[in-house]
């Protein structure tokens, strides 16, 4: 495994229950993640558009019905929390035009947090951003068989921009093909090169929520597979 280099200090939590907002929570790798994270005894807070499409049922989760691209939604979701995991996305394959959603919602999340005083912020990208990757896929998989990726991680490079331009203690996990599956041991790449082509929901979910607490990989862009 690469490692990126550790922040200064802390992740600037504050002991005890841990209280984490989550963006995108109705996805599949999304309610993994919710799951996890109250697995492991943390709070979670989850901003959904529709409320009825979240049935976990736990005292430690709060859902708030809104809008990720709403300034005043992200703010409420925001109030009182230690991190974040934005794992928001247009969902399946898209329909192949430009899309803004992510980046939207990112900008707003970094300056909400930024005003909130949340330090920790956590992002779902996809292994091509930046130019991640391998040689094969960059110019073989992604442009031949994963075509409609392009938009999606146009708007990913947009989020990673406005990461890295933040004062925020970032993580951005650039993800191969996502799949079914238990949680599995993790392949994690600074430069993204020697991963594989898929990954388990179940193993995401697991690194995201260890990314709140984690030192390791904070303003880095890990690739990670099984």
């Amino acid at each position: 495994m690469e490692r990126g280099a550790a922040c200064d200090g802390e992740p600037g939590l504050n002991g005890g229950e841990v209280r984490i907002a989550v963006f995108g929570g109705t996805g599949v790798t999304g309610r993994l993640v919710i799951d996890r994270a109250i697995e492991e005894g943390h709070h979670v807070i989850a901003l959904t558009r529709d409320a009825s499409r979240l049935s976990i049922q736990s005292d430690q989760l709060d859902i708030i019905e809104g809008s990720p691209t709403s300034p005043a939604d992200v703010r409420r979701t925001l109030e009182g929390v230690d991190a974040v995991i934005h794992c928001l996305g247009i969902g399946g394959k898209g329909d192949g035009r430009e899309s803004t959603v992510v980046s939207d919602s990112v900008r707003l999340v970094i300056a909400q947090a930024e005003e909130a005083g949340v330090r920790r912020l956590v992002c779902m990208s996809n292994v091509g951003a930046g130019g991640s990757g391998s040689w094969l896929y960059r110019r073989i998989v992604l442009p031949i068989f994963l075509s409609w990726l392009r938009p999606i991680i146009t708007d990913k490079d947009r989020m990673e921009e406005l990461l890295r331009s933040s004062g925020l203690e970032w993580v951005s996990v650039r993800l191969p093909n996502i799949v079914d599956g238990p949680v599995r041991p993790i392949r994690a790449s600074a430069s993204g090169s020697g991963v594989g082509l898929s990954i388990t929901a179940a193993s995401v979910a697991k690194f995201l929520v260890d990314q709140v607490s984690s030192s390791e990989w904070v303003r880095q862009t890990p690739s990670i597979s099984n």
